[in-house]
């Protein structure tokens, strides 16, 4: 392993994480997410706590700072296209199908 200088780190690796970060925030949490809410869901294993907190459970695995509150709008809109189900609750979490 080769020692980075300051300058090539802010130059050449930290676009790159920075990049990769964006990806994960915009398309792999969200789609992730809704999969862990919409399996919990169908298989009655969701427990009585709120969106927020079943949220923060499922990006823990991530290990990368995101914002819950800005995940919530794509989480339902993919909740809501790929598994038809939609939040009618959030305290605690809720989900019905489409009809």
């Amino acid at each position: 392993m080769c020692d980075v200088t300051e300058k090539e780190w802010n130059q050449k690796y930290l676009p790159f994480y920075n990049n990769f970060s964006k990806y994960m925030i915009n398309y792999i949490i969200p789609d992730t997410i809704a999969f862990y809410l919409a399996n919990s869901f169908s298989r009655n294993c969701l427990c009585d706590s709120s969106l927020y907190n079943h949220i923060n459970s499922a990006k823990d695995v991530f290990n990368i700072k995101c914002d819950t509150n800005k995940l919530i709008p794509k989480i339902s809109e993919i909740l809501k296209i790929k598994y038809n189900l939609k939040i009618i609750n959030n305290n605690p979490l809720r989900l019905n199908r489409y009809y």
